[in-house]
């Protein structure tokens, strides 16, 4: 996909509830990107249709889909408040618990919040992406 059918495709989801789609095809994947009210009325998110289903089981289970057009994101094991006793800890005991700060877990979410990072996943993941036209 060019950079005009990129930004082709973002002014389609700008457009006014409820016509903010747009239809890709990746990798033989019909792909409709969709904006959509997240939490409340004030944050939009862009929710991904593949093959015109979204399935929860793509984010808790390996597979293509999720692979291919889901957010994912690494976040720390260790709660902020348990980031904080660590570093309280001696140098000693903190050496000794070090494997322990540095795990991480990748979690998968339904909404991408950000045009860009969504561009830049779609285009690592999938060799061929095309903007379909709306008849």
């Amino acid at each position: 996909m060019t950079k005009e059918d990129w930004k082709k495709a973002k002014e389609q989801l700008e457009r006014p509830w409820p016509y903010g789609r747009a239809h890709l095809e990746a990798d033989g994947y019909d792909v409709i990107l969709e904006m959509q009210s997240v939490n409340d009325m004030f944050h939009k998110g862009i929710l991904v249709y593949v093959n015109g289903h979204f399935k929860g089981s793509w984010l808790v289970q390996d597979c293509e889909e999720r692979r291919r057009f889901m957010p994912q994101r690494q976040r720390p094991c260790m709660s902020p408040k348990q980031i904080a006793q660590y570093n309280k800890l001696p140098k000693r005991t903190q050496k000794e618990l070090k494997h322990l700060r540095e795990q991480t877990y990748t979690e998968y979410s339904t909404h991408w919040m950000s045009w860009g990072p969504l561009a830049k996943h779609f285009e690592a993941n999938n060799k061929d992406i095309r903007l379909k036209e709306d008849a």
